[in-house]
């Protein structure tokens, strides 16, 4: 249990008058307990679907299959379990998970007034197992309002964040020693990926650009069978997630000497980062932070990038703080923020770095060290 971030949602839940809250979204539960679903093979066909997590006085407990119950308990969690797998009756996971919530609230006794839920994350039969185990009461949504308390990490989600990131910088140190003329992307991909869950220790879920050549001036894409060429530009954008927290970050290196203008490009590319760091304070408005990256972009004449500026990370591998235009929101003491310019130049190639920082007091610490000696 992260026992800051469910002290941090409990003031929540009493500001807004809120006796209890049923919460679905699993990067929430994450939050809040620590617990991490598996998501390396996609959902589990005996399950009825996600974790969910009932907080009430002061509380929580999880309602998930008897197969997650051993791991989720061992974050210190209470647990209601109910059947998945079985061979002595249909797969009956959804009417299983179902019960088991209706027990729960149950056991909460005669709830009134308002209860907040995450209902966009809700499956809609559970809606009716709601209205009915909790009939006197009404239902708050609270989508959207539980980003911001999600984006000041508590001490024991930074430890997870520096680890995952540490996973990050290796995957730099690595993709520069395997690419090379005729190999192909896919190969650079499989021999990365092996060498982190070596070194992790463990099977790892990875998100990941990794593409080569022309194929960068497009932002990013899966590894294929392109293979590589002299003076071809390489991204690699690793994102991988180790013990519920995601780490992330970006380069671009090259097959011997690249095109001068890719140089040039990445020359502005690692200006424009810095800057970006260097600005990084408390106070510092997301929108802000993102106009005087472009700007620096645009003032150079190349084409402004598509994509965010940056972003937050933790539970999520793209949450609050989101670092683009619209944004308003001030960064504060605790949040980890990714910045990731780029500049992409059609029938050329495109270079896009990324360093993450942990907003201090007084400005931020850069977490990820790939870039340190570029």
């Amino acid at each position: 249990m992260n026992q800051p971030n469910l002290d941090r949602l409990n003031q929540f839940l009493s500001e807004h008058k809120l006796p209890a809250a049923l919460l679905s979204n699993p990067f929430t539960i994450t939050w809040l307990t620590g617990y991490a679903p598996p998501i390396q093979t996609g959902p589990n066909p005996f399950e009825g679907g996600p974790a969910l997590a009932w907080c009430h006085d002061g509380g929580v407990t999880l309602i998930l299959s008897d197969a997650e119950a051993g791991p989720a308990g061992a974050e210190g969690v209470p647990v209601q379990a109910y059947l998945s797998y079985t061979i002595e009756a249909p797969a009956a996971g959804p009417s299983n998970q179902a019960e088991a919530l209706a027990r729960t609230l149950a056991s909460s006794g005669r709830l009134k007034g308002a209860v907040g839920v995450e209902m966009n994350s809700l499956a809609a039969p559970l809606h009716e197992t709601l209205r009915r185990a909790l009939p006197e009461a009404r239902f708050q949504a609270l989508d959207g309002q539980l980003e911001p308390l999600r984006a000041v990490k508590s001490s024991s989600e930074l430890e997870r964040l520096r680890a995952a990131l540490a996973l990050c910088d290796l995957a730099q140190e690595e993709t520069k020693k395997l690419i090379r003329p005729g190999v192909t992307e896919i190969e650079v991909w499989g021999a990365l990926k092996a060498r982190l869950e070596a070194k992790a220790g463990r099977r790892l879920p990875i998100l990941a650009d990794l593409v080569a050549g022309k194929r960068t001036a497009e932002i990013g894409g899966l590894p294929g069978p392109y293979a590589l060429q002299p003076g071809d530009a390489v991204i690699a954008d690793i994102v991988p997630r180790l013990d519920g927290y995601w780490g992330d970050n970006a380069g671009t290196h090259f097959v011997g000497e690249p095109p001068v203008e890719l140089r040039k490009a990445h020359r502005l590319v690692l200006e424009v980062l810095r800057k970006g760091i260097a600005a990084v304070k408390p106070g510092v408005k997301a929108c802000d932070l993102d106009a005087l990256m472009r700007g620096l972009i645009r003032k150079q004449g190349y084409p402004v990038y598509p994509h965010h500026s940056g972003h937050g990370l933790g539970a999520s591998y793209h949450e609050e703080p989101r670092i683009v235009p619209y944004n308003g929101m001030a960064l504060e003491p605790g949040m980890v923020v990714a910045l990731e310019p780029g500049v992409y130049l059609p029938d050329v190639g495109g270079v896009r770095l990324e360093d993450v920082v942990l907003v201090t007091s007084d400005g931020c610490e850069v977490l990820t060290r790939h870039l340190g000696n570029a």
